[in-house]
């Protein structure tokens, strides 16, 4: 086992076969290697971090471009980023800006590559003529969106241009969902397992491999200056109660890290305060115990930020007692019992609600992507206006919810929710729930299989909590609610 490896594994809990298996496959600088690698697994389970950090170690910065397909959302802008990384060339005031060569196509970027890039007027940069070039493409399921030439091209790159490049994929999502019509050439699958319960605490020990390990204790006297050092076991206890209290519902190891670093000065304020000793497990746990219910709620679904809560957590260590959590137990506006509901479901009560109190013949004007001009009627002003003028209509809010077809909540919930909607969210399954919870009532026959139709069954007071969780302004979308 060479050095880079060892080093990269201690690094890397839980992917030794993964680095193993990467180290293997690139060899030499100067060996042929496999035109293209897929590799997927869950969100957060070290995919990017592993493979940039193999690339940093073993290779020359020339050799490898990184590009994340979220950031590079063309081809051109694919084509141009790759070219520019290759050839260590970086947009800059002596270059106007501009990248090293505009790339339009497929076509120009393969024949830039067989080519040569010219750098200046006397040195021409050959792309993988000696030593391998590798081109990493993070979240390559954007590639979808790019049109359906361009996968085929990248996994046959090696073959099209003659050159010695590799072509590395990382995504979410399994290769089946990435098929085209006219086929494509079958990469090399790797995937990156879940973390067990080790390699977690694993990582999560990490974390505090540079935190200061000796605390001082509060001052009894002003001369007095005593001091207590944090051993192994008690960073190790930490994290098992940090994975036993939020692996249920959080398995994001960037969640449990963020989380376990903000509750970490509020865990050893009892020791500072020589309430408890070191050893004594059970009686930290008990004095923490109301800070972690509530950071499953207010960090985990981000009702306050990480600054507001690291002000709070300083407040509580300046005070002399235990000081009250006023802000971090402030009540947040809640009907029909106490629960939470998945982002995404959010979103769909919140369309059910804009279905239900908005006209239908407004959808477009709130709703469509190149938006309705105002109708004006005969003698000026709008219909809202006019009505306003009239008295003689009631304010939909007045009138309770109407009832409203489910593909119109649909088409509404497809247009308030930010970017594409995740593969792995079922909708129908959301509705259900809603359902379930009595938060939308089905408004006629449940005989009737086709043309269901809905209404949603909460207040407005209870629609803005829901609203401000997700940092949606639903005001801006309601037709005349004051």
């Amino acid at each position: 086992m060479t050095t880079i490896q060892q080093e990269l594994e201690s690094q890397f809990p839980g992917r030794s076969k993964q680095i193993a298996s990467l180290l293997r496959l690139m060899g030499k600088p100067q060996d042929r290697v496999i035109p293209s690698v897929f590799i997927y697994g869950h969100p957060s389970s070290g995919k990017t971090t592993v493979v940039r950090a193999i690339l940093e170690k073993t290779l020359k910065r020339s050799l490898w471009a990184f590009i994340n397909c979220v950031e590079c959302h063309t081809p051109r802008m694919i084509f141009e980023h790759a070219l520019n990384q290759w050839c260590h060339w970086t947009p800059s005031v002596e270059n106007r800006f501009t990248g090293v060569c505009r790339v339009d196509n497929v076509h120009q970027f393969v024949k830039n590559i067989q080519d040569g890039v010219a750098v200046s007027d006397t040195k021409v940069v050959h792309i993988g003529k000696e030593e391998t070039q590798y081109l990493v493409l993070d979240r390559a399921e954007r590639l979808r969106d790019m049109g359906s030439t361009l996968l085929p091209v990248l996994l046959r790159l090696a073959e099209m241009t003659g050159r010695n490049i590799c072509v590395i994929l990382l995504s979410t999502i399994v290769f089946e969902k990435f098929k085209v019509k006219g086929g494509a050439y079958e990469p090399l699958y790797m995937r990156f397992a879940e973390y067990t319960k080790e390699d977690t605490l694993q990582i999560l020990q990490l974390l505090f491999t540079s935190t200061e390990r000796r605390i001082e204790l509060r001052r009894e006297e002003e001369d007095q200056v005593e001091f207590v050092d944090l051993d192994d076991e008690f960073f190790t206890g930490f994290c098992e109660v940090i994975y036993t209290i939020f692996n249920h519902n959080c398995k994001d190891v960037n969640e449990l890290k963020y989380i376990a670093a903000l509750l970490f000065p509020l865990y050893i304020k009892p020791i500072r305060d020589r309430q408890v000793q070191m050893q004594e497990k059970a009686k930290l746990l008990k004095h923490a115990q109301p800070y972690f219910a509530q950071a499953t709620d207010k960090l985990y679904l981000r009702e306050i930020s990480s600054a507001e809560w690291n002000r709070e957590a300083r407040r509580l260590e300046l005070e002399d007692a235990d000081g009250d959590m006023a802000f971090l137990t402030r009540p947040v506006a809640r009907e029909k019992g106490e629960f939470d509901l998945p982002y995404y479901t959010k979103f769909l009560l919140l369309a059910s609600y804009l279905a239900s109190y908005n006209p239908a013949r407004f959808d477009v004007r709130y709703f469509s992507k190149a938006g309705e001009a105002r109708a004006k009627k005969k003698g000026g002003g709008t219909r809202k206006a006019k009505a306003e003028q009239g008295g003689g209509k009631m304010r939909p809010q007045l009138l309770g919810p109407k009832a409203f077809p489910i593909e119109r909540m649909l088409a509404i919930f497809y247009s308030i929710i930010n970017g594409s909607l995740e593969d792995s969210i079922d909708v129908q399954t959301q509705i259900t729930s809603l359902t379930t919870l009595r938060l939308l009532v089905r408004a006629n026959n449940m005989d009737r299989l086709d043309g269901a139709k809905f209404k949603c069954n909460v207040s407005f007071e209870f629609i803005k909590a829901v609203a401000s969780s997700v940092r949606f302004e639903i005001d801006k979308y309601l037709y005349d609610f004051n």
